[in-house]
């Protein structure tokens, strides 16, 4: 009876070694976006995204940095830059289509694993947030997505401590299907946490297809 016991116990350690490990990713706190009532006037202040002296918003400025930010002939419209989230998604600073200027900034999907962002990956460069306020971002784009999530806006904010990952994100829903050729704004509205202290606006785009970016807005608005 005895020599039982042991084996049961032996078993029940073994099994627990074998147990799978959960293991805990770097998850935001997802934040809700601001939802504006017919009677509220919305007032846009000063277009931010970043703390570069050239926000390069058009991303007319193109530099050839061959760095992990930049697309895949070295370029980059600094201190704007490629992120991937996964797979191998390709990015180039594309001058054969614009809304404003000469330049543009596509992400291409070839797989449905394939996730890329346009952000601004230095965190010294981020926007400064200030907690409390209501922030809005705005991309234009004009996209054809075959499969997969889509291509949607996400604003991250970081705080204190935070290290190359945000503590809070809001989602913006997943646009799919084509936008036939035509450039199609799309905006999210965010209100910084109490503990905020940069902003993090990101375009992302995750399945097979593409989409080119342009004119990106991220400022401080006033609601009436």
């Amino acid at each position: 009876m005895k020599r039982i016991l042991v084996l049961i116990g032996f078993l029940l350690i073994v099994g627990f070694s074998l147990k799978p490990v959960v293991v805990k990713t770097n998850q935001p706190i997802l934040l809700p976006s601001v939802k504006i009532k017919d009677t509220q006037m919305v007032a846009v202040l000063e277009n931010h995204p970043t703390e570069y002296p050239n926000a390069n918003t058009s991303f007319e400025k193109i530099y050839f940095s061959k760095d992990k930010f930049s697309d895949k002939n070295g370029f980059r419209p600094y201190p704007w830059g490629q992120e991937i989230f996964g797979g191998t998604p390709e990015f180039l600073c594309d001058n054969s289509i614009a809304r404003t200027g000469e330049w543009s900034f596509q992400i291409v999907g070839n797989s449905v694993d394939d996730s890329g962002a346009l952000a601004v990956p230095d965190e010294e460069l981020k926007p400064i947030a200030t907690p409390g306020k209501i922030y809005y971002l705005s991309f234009w784009i004009n996209y054809d997505i075959d499969s997969g999530y889509g291509v949607r806006l996400i604003q991250q904010f970081f705080r204190e401590g935070d290290e190359n990952y945000p503590s809070y994100a809001s989602l913006g829903p997943w646009i799919k299907g084509s936008s036939n050729g035509k450039w199609v704004q799309v905006g999210l509205l965010v209100q910084a946490p109490e503990d905020a202290i940069y902003g993090d606006p990101v375009i992302n785009l995750w399945g097979i297809g593409k989409v080119s970016v342009d004119d990106v807005f991220f400022g401080e608005v006033k609601l009436h």
